[in-house]
C-alpha cells in the first residue's frame, strides 16, 4: 500500500530517557487522509531530507510502515 500525504511535524523522539543530542532517531508526524500518522525511523540521509511541509509517500509493507520524499508530478504540490 502506498499513500501520499504531509508532513505536519519533524522531532527527535525521547528514547528510554537519553538526552535528545545523542538520538539516533528521527521522527515524523504525517497527515494522510484527515488522520495523523507518527512514524519513528533510525536517523540517515535519506530521512533527514524530509521536512515539515513536505509530500511524502507513506508505504507499508509486511505491517511495517516506510516513508520517503514524493518525487510525483509538481501539480501535486
Amino acid at each position: 500500500m502506498k499513500k501520499i500525504g504531509k508532513v505536519i511535524e519533524v522531532f527527535i523522539p525521547n528514547e528510554n530517557n537519553i538526552d535528545i543530542m545523542y538520538s539516533k532517531k528521527i521522527g515524523f508526524k504525517v497527515n494522510i487522509d484527515d488522520k495523523i500518522i507518527e512514524l519513528i525511523k533510525d536517523n540517515n540521509e535519506r530521512y533527514a531530507n524530509i521536512y515539515k511541509d513536505d509530500l511524502v509517500e507513506i508505504i507499508e509493507e509486511n505491517n511495517n510502515l516506510d516513508i520517503k520524499l514524493y518525487e510525483g508530478d509538481i501539480n501535486d504540490r
